[in-house]
């Protein structure tokens, strides 16, 4: 059947999609992910006590896509649904979110509180599952983890966790092939000699394809029901169609646009269910260079390629607040000889993002020299639409380059794409872990000040100056040597924390994904992704976010002008005020706010910034994980730079105790007082070649500044006003400048009228917002979240 004489246009595809996005806001229980679970322990006793990790995630997940209950929607334009992978458990994102009450996410079996049984669900049934998933080996090998650094974590000195997520799959092949012909691959491979010992593995794979099968059966015989049940004539082409495709997809490929698009969902819907509960952010790399093919060969006009993508962006959103964050979609770009990349997809799925206008998924682009002007121009509806995502920023001229320098092969950087929020990976070739641990500098400043013991609660939970040292120092000559000391506790520390971050993906190496791995490189190696023995995929990594820098340099920078000039009584009378949170020492704390603070262009301190950078991006590249690969250093802070700061105590850069730390790499809020073009000469000084993991940079832009009266001209004068003078765009030079942006342009005074009136204000309920690499809903955040997006904004 013609897909385009069904859905001509946008109007019909995007009318079916907003009314299944409204379904899915109204839907507050999702417990899809139990029954996964249930069915697992079900299914567990019948499998041979022989066979591999490999083959039983391949089984449970077959035994999975023959029993979970199954429908499509009725506002349905392709069969499929990631809600049975995921739960509404993600802090952040919850109403209910409390700083002060966040422990990390350290319990694997935290998830069962979203469940009761008024939800249908017996407590008989919640406790038997439960205890099934609790004597796995994975949950207890995770818990010992979390055990052993249970002090460090504790007060976020640092945080470890086992990576579900965070990845790229390259899905293509699956397309193009069909199901049939990636079996075929796989069983030639099964009689090569190279492969006798991964046999296992192969045969994994080729049941987790049939797992995917199956699903696609399933809904065609739900679509074929619904065809005969349906008595609108329009509806009934249109389960007609659907039927019609999935009895050749996936296991023949897809030949046009909608059968790309249908096979891509179920490869999405099989890869969350093979690794249900939440397995956030995975992201989808380059989508428009994966779709354009099958654009082009249908000839299909953007506005009804942009419909049928509209369809697409719906399934992206999980339950009533869009619960499976952080999965990215990525557009346009350059390729290593500096050609534009962007095609008439880019273009249809920014109309679709637009028209949409959906909590998930995010949004972002890659940019460099020859970046149209039409694309640019595109974007104006994005940045000055009231309540409208904006799309993160990417700077293609300074990452190609960077990722080339750490070992990259040339014909895998130009594929580079963004996991999750912000982090770099090639896609279908790279296993990160990115968020595999998080430092706080702060923390670690705080502890060195204070022999070792939190300010907090008075536990030592790290090396006095005299054990790093080996000499007993005066309080002066803690402060002079501050430096000194600092790193040496540094590495005392990164070695737990990467210890600790190893544990998490031994614990996580139980739970195979063999149907993932397909996509992963696990065609050619034969390995599974999550082997903890043999890499799988042609990169692997494992990720630090670390949080602090702000707060580090401005303290470094205090520190110095204070210890220099005074004696060591006056030292010890600054440490006394430290440890008491400035009580009593007023005075003391607005002497600390006057020294140099960066992000106002100032020498002194943005040098202290490089040299952290430097030292600290260095000392986490040394460090190797699990399969001998260096840990990747990334700048960013997932808006746990209010976690961080809340267990942080007092600082000398006159912060007080549990307040906030900055935002990925920018300046701590309020500090950066000499304006936006201070704060961009102070950002483009920085190392971003030390970078390789990623970082994070925010600006609040106040949409006053831009008079131009249509939104296209608006894009346009944002590119030459923000992204080209931050990215540095119009410069043959060779230096690496900033890669990666993400703005909010409204004003606090906005905000917080539409929390005063959000019925005048967004009367759909709707009014997306950034808190770091994803969209929300800045309605259904939490008041702390909320008021750290309106303070960021006020300066």
């Amino acid at each position: 059947m013609e897909w385009k004489t069904i859905y001509n246009g946008n109007h019909r595809t995007s009318e079916l999609a907003d009314a299944l996005f409204q379904e899915q806001k109204n839907n507050h229980c999702l417990g899809g992910w139990f029954r996964v679970l249930e069915i697992q322990m079900e299914a567990s006793p019948a499998l041979p006590d022989s066979c591999s990790l490999e083959t039983r995630a391949a089984l449970l997940l077959k035994a999975v896509a023959a029993k979970l209950p199954l429908t499509i929607s009725d506002h349905a334009v392709f069969a499929g649904s990631q809600n049975d992978a995921f739960s509404s458990s993600y802090a952040l994102i919850h109403p209910s979110f409390k700083v002060e009450e966040f422990k990390g996410y350290c319990d694997p079996l935290g998830v069962f509180q979203d469940l009761s049984p008024e939800e249908g669900m017996t407590e008989e049934r919640i406790e038997s599952v439960k205890q099934y998933y609790a004597r796995t080996d994975y949950v207890k090998d995770l818990k010992n983890a979390y055990l052993d650094c249970s002090e460090q974590t504790e007060e976020a000195l640092f945080f470890v966790e086992q990576v579900t997520g965070h990845l790229i799959p390259d899905f293509s092949r699956i397309i193009r092939l069909g199901t049939e012909g990636m079996k075929r691959i796989l069983q030639e491979k099964l009689l090569l000699p190279e492969y006798q010992d991964k046999q296992e593995n192969l045969k994994a794979m080729l049941i987790s394809l049939e797992a995917m099968e199956i699903l696609s059966r399933r809904y065609r015989d739900i679509a074929l029901t619904r065809l005969e049940e349906e008595k609108n004539p329009l509806r009934r082409k249109e389960w007609e169609l659907m039927a019609h495709t999935l009895v050749s997809v996936p296991e023949e490929g897809a030949k046009t646009l909608y059968e790309a698009i249908q096979v891509y969902i179920l490869c999405w819907e099989t890869m969350c269910l093979e690794q249900c509960p939440n397995p956030y952010a995975f992201s989808a790399g380059n989508i428009d260079r994966l779709f354009e093919p099958y654009r082009h060969r249908d000839n299909a006009d953007r506005e009804s390629a942009a419909g049928l993508f509209q369809a697409l962006l719906a399934f992206y959103n999980v339950g009533d607040r869009s619960w499976a964050i952080s999965q990215n979609l990525l557009l346009s770009g350059r390729n290593l000889q500096g050609e534009d990349l962007t095609n008439e997809s880019s273009y249809a799925i920014l109309d679709a993002f637009y028209k949409g206008r959906y909590p998930q998924p995010i949004l972002s682009m890659r940019l460099h020299k020859e970046t149209p002007e039409e694309l640019y121009r595109s974007t104006g509806r994005f940045f000055f639409t009231p309540g409208q995502l904006t799309p993160s920023l990417f700077n293609d001229d300074s990452m190609l380059p960077i990722l080339l320098n750490q070992g990259f092969r040339e014909e895998d950087v130009e594929n580079y794409a963004i996991a999750g929020c912000q982090e770099p990976l090639i896609t279908g070739k790279d296993n990160g872990n990115t968020t595999n641990s998080w430092l706080n500098l702060a923390k670690v400043l705080e502890v060195t000040l204070n022999r070792g013991c939190s300010t907090i609660t008075g536990r030592k939970i790290a090396k006095t100056g005299e054990e790093l040292s080996g000499e007993v120092l005066s309080d002066k000559e803690l402060l002079t040597r501050i430096h000194e000391l600092y790193y040496l506790q540094l590495e005392s520390i990164i070695s737990t924390m990467t210890e600790a971050a190893d544990n998490c993906s031994h614990a996580l190496s139980h739970l195979r994904v063999p149907f993932l791995s397909i996509s992963m490189g696990g065609l050619e190696s034969g390995i599974d992704l999550r082997d903890d023995t043999r890499q799988g995929t042609l990169y692997n990594g494992s990720g630090c976010l670390i949080h602090g820098l702000s707060i580090l340099a401005d303290s470094f920078q205090s520190l110095s002008d204070f210890a220099d000039s005074k004696n060591n009584e006056e030292c010890g009378r600054l440490l006394k005020a430290l440890k008491n949170d400035f009580k009593e020492e007023e005075p003391l704390r607005q002497y600390l706010l006057t020294s140099p603070k960066f992000g106002n262009n100032i020498p002194s301190v943005d040098e202290e910034a490089i040299e952290i950078i430097a030292r600290v991006s260095d000392r986490i590249r040394a460090r190797k994980n699990y399969l001998g690969n260096p840990f990747r250093p990334d700048w960013s802070s997932p808006s746990t730079h209010l976690l961080y700061g809340y267990w942080t105590g007092a600082t000398p850069d006159g912060r007080k105790a549990r307040t906030m730390l900055g935002y990925g790499i920018d300046p701590l809020f309020g500090e950066a007082s000499s304006g936006l073009n201070s704060r961009i000469l102070s950002l483009r000084k920085l190392p971003y070649e030390k970078m390789n993991g990623g970082c994070a940079c925010h600006l609040g832009i106040n949409p006053a500044h831009f008079p131009e009266e249509s939104l296209e001209d608006k894009g346009f004068a944002f590119s030459r006003k923000v992204v080209e003078p931050l990215f540095n765009l119009q410069s043959d030079s060779s230096t690496i400048e900033p890669f990666y942006l993400y703005v909010n342009v409204t004003t606090a005074d906005t905000l917080r009228k539409l929390l005063k009136q959000p019925e005048k204000y967004a009367p759909s309920g709707v009014y997306i917002m950034r808190i770091h690499g994803t969209f929300v809903n800045f309605l259904d955040l939490s008041p702390a979240i909320q008021e750290d997006i309106i303070l960021r904004l006020e300066t």
